[in-house]
């Protein structure tokens, strides 16, 4: 184990490694004949440590393209947080700043809602900016210094909450 540490890094990224980087680049607007390449690599590559976490990123693209020229959802809910708001998507996250306080993430037509622990609200016109790293989620919030990193359970989640979020802000 500490032999790797002293391991030689190849230049050359393996073909794994080239795919994930071309499934992020891919999933910030992906198209329909972008995620068929990165399923074609996929099913070139022979041994893949990743597959199914590859399987899954591929599906959350799809989801994306699938919602991208619908109108925005609605989902029914009767959770106190929402109010008079239109609910357009919900998912169990995880609020990292708080030591990792689960709760449940409500986009909604006026705001970005977080209910756990405590509720925090931040309204669309506040979130300059919402980030995606691998299944995890970053709100940049006008007048807070640290982002609002938040941890989903599957890129699809991760993916919608970037793409809706944009929609929602009117980007």
């Amino acid at each position: 184990m500490i032999w790797n540490v002293f391991r030689r890094r190849s230049a050359v990224p393996s073909a794994e490694v080239q795919w994930w980087r071309d499934a992020d680049r891919e999933a910030a607007a992906p198209t329909s004949a972008g995620v068929a390449q990165l399923r074609a690599a996929l099913a070139a590559q022979n041994s893949s440590v990743d597959h199914e976490a590859q399987d899954e990123m591929l599906e959350a693209m799809e989801a994306v393209l699938a919602a991208a020229p619908a109108p925005l959802p609605t989902v029914t809910t009767q959770h106190r947080v929402i109010g008079a708001d239109a609910c357009h998507f919900t998912a169990p996250v995880t609020l990292v700043a708080d030591v990792g306080v689960p709760g449940r993430l409500f986009l909604t037509s006026a705001r970005c809602i977080f209910a756990g622990g405590k509720v925090q609200a931040w309204p669309w016109h506040r979130i300059r900016q919402v980030m995606r790293a691998g299944r995890d989620v970053a709100l940049v919030v006008a007048g807070q210094d640290a982002h609002v990193h938040l941890q989903t359970n599957s890129y699809t989640d991760a993916l919608l909450i970037v793409h809706l979020s944009d929609r929602l802000r009117g980007r």
